[in-house]
């Protein structure tokens, strides 16, 4: 969300480079560089929380307040775009984004605020088509690169995510958000050595934000490195205590090790916290499996289905199930 800072750059795409990626640095006088430096808070709050905090309600103030006494200017209203999607209006923000393109096809931070929308709302294709458009408009602009990075991330193409993201890292060192994401795309990409240097970074950068940690811990699972990764599981349930991801991840952990029992209470534990995925519940089947308690385990992945029927993995847990069974 870092394209409010960039609207005094030139409309042509010469960025000014910092050494910190955050937002609130722009030269933009009054309500706008309030707006954006109460955005940074309110962005921060959320990635150290993992949830809205009461910074959000005081950025889009700001970004109010910005539109109201700064209106004529383009960037006040991109702020009011992004205003919307701190609010969780991704509909209306991509309203936004797309009046301001209507008006300016070239403004690259409207661009690259409609890839935000986009990838909130779960269109990570049409995301990449704004990101890429703001990257060439101003191939300067980091955030363009990293959007397009994560949008190749959740389409599935983490190779080429990687290659946006070390664009986007060479541009905004200091970006920890960056080098998070390229640890997930290396850890994908089954280079746990190479993911784990890119987390440590982040994590020197940002170390209280619980995502770095849990992304620690799955890296350091791939690397073999079982205690380790509970250790940084651990970590990052101290950070985000109501995340069900990390119990999650963590029951994952356990299950790779044999150590079933403890792995069904960490599934059972994000079960508590929310985690509606089916995945969760097949891995509680295969901990009951460990445990032979297969019955349960049938049970369990009736469950399962209800909450993803076309998922071919659970279709093939129940027929080892039912073989083990008919085998006693």
């Amino acid at each position: 969300m870092g394209a409010v800072r960039d609207g005094s750059r030139n409309r042509h795409g010469e960025a000014a480079r910092g050494p910190d990626p955050g937002i609130g640095a722009s030269p933009v006088p009054g309500a706008i560089e309030r707006a954006g430096a109460e955005l940074a808070e309110a962005f921060k709050g959320v990635m150290d929380a993992g949830r809205m905090t009461d910074r959000a309600g005081r950025a889009v103030d700001a970004m109010d307040e910005a539109l109201r006494v700064e209106g004529e200017h383009p960037i006040a209203r991109v702020a009011r775009g992004y205003a919307s999607l701190i609010r969780g209006d991704y509909a209306g923000a991509l309203a936004m984004f797309d009046d301001i393109l209507r008006a300016d096809p070239e403004m690259f931070e409207a661009h690259a605020g409609r890839g935000e929308a986009l990838l909130k709302a779960g269109r990570p294709k049409r995301a990449l088509a704004a990101f890429s458009r703001a990257a060439r408009i101003n191939p300067e602009m980091f955030e363009a690169h990293a959007g397009r990075g994560e949008a190749l991330l959740k389409a599935g193409r983490p190779k080429r995510a990687l290659a946006a993201l070390d664009r986007a890292a060479s541009l905004a060192p200091g970006g920890f958000g960056i080098h998070l994401k390229r640890g997930e795309a290396l850890r994908v990409l089954g280079r746990p050595k190479r993911a784990l240097a890119a987390l440590d970074r982040a994590a020197s950068i940002e170390g209280n934000v619980w995502t770095v940690h849990l992304e620690r811990g799955r890296a350091l699972q791939d690397a073999g490195r079982t205690d380790e990764a509970l250790a940084a599981l651990d970590r990052a349930g101290s950070l985000g205590p109501d995340r069900h991801e990390v119990p999650t991840v963590r029951g994952n952990v356990l299950l790779k090790a044999k150590r079933y029992g403890e792995a069904l209470a960490a599934y059972d534990e994000a079960e508590r916290l929310g985690a509606l995925a089916a995945t969760v519940q097949i891995g509680r089947s295969a901990a009951l499996v460990g445990m032979d308690r297969l019955g349960d385990a049938l049970a369990v992945l009736d469950k399962a289905n209800r909450l993803d029927p076309g998922d071919k993995k659970i279709a093939e847990m129940r027929r080892l199930v039912e073989i083990r069974m008919n085998g006693r």
